[in-house]
This record gives structure tokens, C-alpha cells and sequence, in this order.
């Protein structure tokens, strides 16, 4: 048995974080799309678990398994089993309207081969079920906030990069990682250190949860610089729409008379939207057509990850996608009501029932992808510019209604940086490439098969 931990320090964060995307945090009961929430109140929030999970997988990522094993610690044989020297509370989401919302939008899973939705067998059974379904998610803008109990003040500057390194958006929470989700953003950040050698300090700590934020020290502005960088690529595409652009949401929020069946996808805060879940959807389709042809399909296994299976464990992928604003709102809001109508291909004419209304989205968007410094960022990053240039040749598009002229991206320019300041820049309506450190040619160099 290994000795018992002793400690006359207790460092106490009090943290306050903002949603800075969307956050998914899947429940084990209920729908399998909904978020986590309490069972007593009913309000969505991060489990402990969660959270200390997060912020064991980056500090052993920084500073090796053993020494997070000696801060978190571990379960193995008793022998060698260590104590916690830290400890977590649950994320509590703030409950008014203006802070928390929730939104449900519409996930297919794509067959790679015919870039049509799948359909798989149900486990144990006959039984074909399609591939559509729907996931809840947190809103960007939510805010939540949890503390953090560190008992050996020697590691207090490691775990300060570990809050740093989530306050600039290098770790994730919960799942949907892929579509850029899970990021929080510092709003406060605040530190008390209570002496246990000190009556003073004792009696403070015997009601520590009642103690003003004033009796802390708001430390944010001067964390220590995070250790690694998560990133080896940040690659920002900007353009604007050909005509419309239409994400159909899950539901319709506005009924009655005049009303479109379908109006594109908006978040909490009635922005039109471009989803990550969409784009990467279709940056994933062109990829893969592209990876078949020059015979370098790992590529997608690297960039996308693969799921558990009994012949092989699965692992993450090495890109994220972020939601991508469409246009102005206002202008979007007021943007035309289309008509449209189901033909018959036996008779040629209109089906019963078949008008329908379409309301799309149009305007400037900027689409931003991460790669992580991980699984051959640079081959997925040459994959990527390829696709990326398909989009502006109009070869592929966005959303429905593609064979009506919709979710063409009339591209601009794409931008190539890397964590050293290192970048590269294509104009589209220049006909120009910069990059004087050779970014893009050794990112297409690696595509290649060896």
C-alpha cells in the first residue's frame, strides 16, 4: 500500500466558463441524442466525472501517464494504487433563458461509396434501420460553472496550464469533437490558497462555499502559456454564397398560414448556419473520392478516426469543424419564400400534395477547420486543400438542391497558419498563391503514396 498523502495546502479554483460552441454531453437514459441532465432538477450539466476526465487525458498528454497518475490517481494492483490529490465538482449550467438554451439538429450517417444516406442491421436481429437521427446540444453562450480542490500546491502551476489550455480552446468537453464541439471560454478564474497550518485560514475553509467571490483572486490574465500546442494547422476558407444555400433543420419553429416548410438551420441565437456536422460531411465525401482515386484511402482513417469493432480498436481522427455563419440575419430574414413542386416521373405532372415552400440562406461564410498535431497532420491537410479546392471549382456543394443551383460556395481565399506563425494564403480572384515557407508543397508532397 502506498503512503498516505499528506498535505497542509488546499488551492481552490473557482471557475466560470462560457459554451464557445456548441456542447453535446450524451445521457444514458432517454433518447440517445439528448443531453445529460440532473435527475432532481431537470437542468443539463457536466458530471465531475466528465470534467476530470478531460483534464487527466491533456495533463498526462503533457507531462506522461505516471505523473498523472501520482495528481489524479490511479487503480491498479493495490500495491501500487495512489490517492487523488485533487478533486472536482459537477459543471452547474446557469438556468436563465438568456444563458441556456438547447438546440436539436438532424445527423444522417453517409455510405462513403454512393454519398447517399446508410442503412445498417440492428444488432441481433433482421431487422434494416436507416441511418437518420437527431442530437441535442447545449447552445454556444451557455455558461457553467464548477471548482476545482488541488491539494498538492506543487503542482499548482501544471494544472494552471491545463485551465489556460481550456480557456484557448485547446481541450474539449463531452462528445461531437469532430463537429467542433465542446469548447469553453473563460469568464473568470478564481484562486484561493487556504493554509492548513494557519486557524485563520481553517476557519475560512470550514465555510469555504459561503465565501465571496472578493475573497478570491481572479488569476485569468495570468496563467501560465499551456505546454503544447494542439494544432498543427488552422485553415480558414472565406467566400460567399452563389445564389441560396439551405441546411434543413429537424423541425419547423414557425407555423401557420405563409409559413415555409423548410427554412435553413439556425442556432440559439437565430444566426443561419453552415453545422460542422454538415461541412465535414461533405469535406469528408470529397476527400474520400479524392484519397480512391491517388490510392491513399489511409488518409481517411487517419483524418476521420474508426469506430470499435470486434476485429480492430478504434481510435480519434485528427480534424475538427466548426459551425459557420451564413450571411447577415436580418437580410437573411427577410430573404424570399421559394415555391417548388413534386413531379410525377410516371405522368410527368404535379403529386397530390407535392407544393412545397423553401426558405435559404445567403451571404458572405468563413469556414475554419483545426488539424491536430497528431495522425499525419500534414497528409491530412494536403487531402484537405484538394477538397477545399473541388468546393471552389464548384464541384461539390452544400445542403440541398444542389441540381437547382443551391450550396454553391463562391470561394475567396484559404488561409494555411501553423502554431509558429507560419502561413500560407490562396487568392482565388488574384490567381495567387503566398507561402514562402513551402506550407502548401510539402502538405501536397505528403499526399502522395511513398
Amino acid at each position: 500500500m502506498a503512503d498516505i498523502f499528506r498535505y497542509d495546502k488546499i488551492v481552490k479554483y473557482k471557475i466560470t466558463a462560457e459554451c464557445s460552441e456548441p456542447l453535446h454531453i450524451g445521457s444514458a437514459s432517454g433518447d440517445a441524442g439528448q443531453v445529460l441532465v440532473h435527475p432532481l432538477d431537470d437542468i443539463p450539466f457536466m458530471q465531475a466525472s466528465g470534467i476530470v476526465g478531460v483534464f487527466r487525458e491533456y495533463y498526462a498528454r503533457v507531462h506522461t501517464k505516471e505523473e498523472a497518475e501520482k495528481l489524479f490517481g490511479s487503480h491498479t494492483a493495490e500495491e501500487e494504487c495512489a490517492e487523488s490529490r485533487i478533486r472536482f465538482t459537477d459543471g452547474v449550467f446557469l438556468t436563465d433563458a438568456e444563458h441556456l438554451q438547447t438546440e436539436l439538429r438532424p445527423r444522417i450517417k453517409i455510405n462513403p461509396k454512393t454519398a447517399a444516406c446508410d442503412s445498417s442491421v440492428i444488432q441481433g436481429t433482421d431487422t434494416i434501420a436507416g441511418a437518420k437521427f437527431c442530437l441535442e446540444y447545449i447552445a454556444a453562450g451557455a455558461v457553467t460553472e464548477f471548482s476545482v480542490y488541488l491539494y498538492d500546491a506543487d503542482k499548482k502551476k501544471n494544472l494552471e496550464e491545463v485551465l489556460n489550455a481550456i480557456h484557448r480552446q485547446q481541450i474539449q468537453f463531452g462528445g461531437q469533437k469532430s463537429n467542433g464541439c465542446g469548447y469553453l471560454r473563460m469568464k473568470k478564474l478564481l484562486c484561493r490558497e487556504f493554509d492548513m497550518k494557519s486557524a485563520k485560514d481553517r476557519t475560512l475553509w470550514m465555510r469555504e462555499e459561503e465565501l465571496e467571490d472578493g475573497c478570491y483572486e481572479d488569476i485569468l490574465e495570468i496563467l501560465p502559456q499551456p505546454a503544447k500546442t494542439r494544432y498543427a494547422y488552422e485553415i480558414t476558407a472565406s467566400g460567399s454564397t452563389e445564389g441560396d444555400l439551405l441546411v434543413k433543420p429537424m423541425t419547423v419553429s414557425d407555423y401557420g398560414k405563409g409559413a415555409p416548410d423548410s427554412v435553413n438551420m439556425q442556432n440559439a441565437k437565430k444566426e443561419y448556419i453552415i453545422p460542422g456536422s454538415s461541412f465535414k460531411g461533405v469535406m469528408r465525401s470529397q476527400m474520400q473520392q479524392i484519397a480512391d482515386y491517388l490510392g491513399v484511402s489511409d488518409i481517411i482513417t487517419d483524418t476521420y478516426g474508426i469506430a470499435d469493432s470486434r476485429e480492430q480498436k478504434g481510435y480519434n481522427g485528427n480534424i475538427r469543424f466548426f459551425d459557420t455563419c451564413i450571411g447577415n440575419r436580418e437580410d437573411n430574414d427577410k430573404n424570399h419564400v421559394s415555391h417548388r413542386i413534386h413531379i410525377d416521373k410516371f405522368t410527368g405532372g404535379v403529386m397530390h400534395g407535392g407544393l412545397f415552400t423553401e426558405k435559404s440562406a445567403f451571404g458572405d461564410v468563413t469556414f475554419r477547420i483545426g488539424i491536430l498535431n497528431k495522425n499525419n497532420p500534414d497528409r491530412t491537410a494536403g487531402l484537405l486543400l484538394l477538397a477545399l479546392r473541388d468546393l471552389a471549382a464548384g464541384l461539390t456543394g452544400i445542403g440541398s438542391g444542389q441540381n437547382v443551383g443551391h450550396g454553391f460556395i463562391r470561394m475567396k481565399e484559404i488561409l494555411i497558419r501553423q502554431p509558429d506563425d507560419a502561413q500560407a494564403e490562396i487568392r482565388f480572384e488574384e490567381n495567387k498563391i503566398t507561402d514562402e515557407t513551402g506550407i502548401i508543397q510539402k502538405c501536397l508532397k505528403a499526399v502522395r503514396r511513398e
